[in-house]
């Protein structure tokens, strides 16, 4: 049975909320960070740790990501011009953003030239290895891109199926990578792609199941399905919660699955039962409206955050006066730059769909 995905405003408030975290993280990190650990209190400490459940908000993005565009994949498999379409959508969807947040870095941040240069060939997740300064957030369009590049491939000439298997395989294979990592060598770079495919996978896998169930699961898959979810959700809910609640580990890369894993329950319920009491509340306006600007938002506030703090030199202390001004100067900012982005780059560059793309 094929189902097609209409709009589901829940989704747009999860995507919403996923931003919202990444910019109280950022506003914390960029805060308490240059301060020597004796100049912040325990108080701001905790309030950091809890903070710290921003950074899962990339995770989620990755997650929604997989499931949205697999499941236009999907329903655009027997389209001749499948590949045309897709990068048409994904070139007008990500590049006008993309350059207006590149062309401000070039411009207003200091040593971002590198930054920008790996940007233009979706490589910022690798700036290390080419030793440029981390400036920004392009690094998790760069992993988007480059997973983007092969999947269609993989979409349009396999089985429906075997495409649920290859999730699976990629969403175990990238899990297992990090957390041996993690866990035999104390650290692993949680922005190489390698190490981030299980999110994107674990979405896909949900699109499979969403838009073709029925032919994709044979029945020793939904034997595994069935035992799995029955135990995964509780356990991954608490191991998040230990993580990073407990402090047993600095390494956020240990709480990418269970936080992947929840994402996938979440979005399953919502599209399952929309507008339900649980979580219709995600459906609220401001948290769409939140997530239609989300990508503007994750793109533009950290340029906002590094302005700001080359204008007003922080103080040896936390304040929280001033650590109040400077989260609404920067999100009013952060807020009126992606009103006038979404009317004058993101809305126009859509309407070129119908010159470009032959099934809008």
């Amino acid at each position: 049975m094929r189902r097609d995905l209409g709009h589901v405003p829940e989704l747009d408030g999860l995507r919403g909320l996923a931003a919202l975290g990444v910019f109280v993280l950022h506003v914390f990190n960029s805060a308490i960070d240059p301060l020597p650990p004796a100049a912040v209190s325990p108080t701001w400490k905790l309030l950091s740790r809890l903070a710290g459940f921003g950074t899962l908000g990339v995770d989620v993005f990755f997650v929604l990501s997989g499931f949205l565009i697999t499941s236009l994949l999907l329903a655009d498999r027997a389209n001749p011009s499948f590949f045309r379409d897709f990068y048409a959508k994904r070139l007008l969807r990500i590049q006008p953003v993309y350059l207006v947040h590149m062309l401000l870095a070039w411009f207003l941040l200091p040593n971002s030239h590198g930054y920008v240069l790996l940007g233009f060939v979706f490589l910022v997740n690798f700036d290390a290895q080419f030793h440029v300064p981390d400036v920004g957030p392009a690094w998790s369009l760069s992993i988007e891109e480059q997973f983007y590049l092969v999947w269609p491939q993989l979409v349009r000439r396999i089985s429906l199926a075997t495409l649920f298997r290859v999730c699976i395989g990629l969403a175990i294979f990238s899990s297992a990578l990090r957390t041996g990592m993690i866990l035999i060598a104390h650290h692993a770079d949680v922005r190489s792609t390698w190490y981030r495919l299980d999110g994107l996978a674990i979405g896909a896998l949900l699109a499979c199941q969403w838009m073709g169930e029925g032919e994709s699961q044979t029945t020793a898959v939904r034997r595994f399905l069935r035992l799995f979810n029955s135990t995964a959700a509780l356990v991954a809910a608490c191991a998040a919660a230990a993580l990073f609640i407990l402090g047993l580990t600095r390494n956020i890369g240990l709480a990418m699955l269970p936080a992947n894993y929840l994402t996938y329950r979440l979005i399953r319920y919502v599209l399952a039962y929309p507008s339900s009491r649980r979580f219709g509340w995600m459906g609220a306006r401001p948290l769409v409206f939140l997530g239609a600007i989300s990508y503007s938002s994750y793109m533009l506030h950290t340029i906002f955050l590094s302005l700001y703090d080359r204008r007003v030199p922080p103080e040896t202390t936390l304040d929280p006066f001033r650590f109040a001004v400077r989260a609404g100067v920067v999100a009013l900012a952060t807020l009126v730059s992606c009103l006038i982005v979404r009317h004058g780059v993101e809305l126009p560059a859509q309407r070129l769909r119908r010159y470009l793309v032959s099934r809008p």
